[in-house]
């Protein structure tokens, strides 16, 4: 059975959230040695949407359930991943997905792959990312799948591109429980297989999200 990781490693200098005029949640671990025995430890200080992680419905939609009141095999099942390469501010249309209609069909989620990890750790990465068009939200909703997965910061344009018109896709699609996974690695090799996959979000009481570990197999 071969396992591929679809999951950017947690470290210092990752891309975390640009929220113009919010302060910057740097990415932090420390180590630091336990006074009372000879154990090393470790603090960690993160925004739980960096890196590869998943929005739970409560991140936009009133009333929606946190990350912790989600079913624990929600992120679990046949995913197709499809090729929708765009370049910087580009926009990812709903022709570019419907052609994958008959794939898409009965799956569980769908990841699109973009491209954009190739600028992962840059300032590009964070504020000239390519988006999905509003359309998409009801046609995922339409789909019945439980998460879309992407391979950029979200769905959304980003904030500083002058082209965000509010949050229409995180509303359509966390406020009808598709949960939406950001920041994937690795999708390159799988574009247009049908693969398995383990995605476990840490049990958070009321977190809006969390970080993911992402793992697919093409042997089933």
């Amino acid at each position: 059975m071969t396992w591929y990781d679809l999951t950017h490693p947690f470290e210092s200098g990752m891309p975390v959230p640009d929220w113009p005029g919010e302060k910057r949640q740097e990415f932090e671990l420390v180590t630091y040695r336990v006074s009372v025995n000879s154990g090393t430890q470790n603090n960690l200080h993160m925004n739980l949407h960096c890196g590869t992680h998943v929005d739970a419905p409560s991140h936009y939609a009133k009333n929606g359930r946190s990350i912790d009141q989600m079913p624990f095999d929600y992120l679990v099942g046949h995913t197709i991943i499809i090729d929708v390469k765009k370049q910087a501010l580009s926009r990812v249309e709903l022709e570019d997905v419907k052609r994958y209609d008959d794939s898409i069909r009965g799956k569980k989620m769908v990841f699109l792959r973009t491209g954009w990890e190739t600028h992962w750790k840059t300032k590009k990465y964070e504020s000239e990312y390519p988006f999905l068009a509003p359309e998409l939200g009801e046609y995922f909703v339409e789909k019945k799948v439980h998460a879309i997965g992407l391979d950029t910061p979200g769905p959304d344009a980003p904030i500083r591109s002058g082209q965000r018109k509010g949050d229409p896709l995180h509303i359509k699609l966390l406020s009808n429980d598709v949960m939406i996974i950001e920041n994937l690695a690795n999708l390159e090799r799988l574009v247009g297989k049908d693969v398995f996959v383990y995605a476990y979000p840490l049990i958070i009481k009321g977190a809006t999200g969390s970080p993911l570990r992402v793992i697919a197999t093409d042997e089933m």
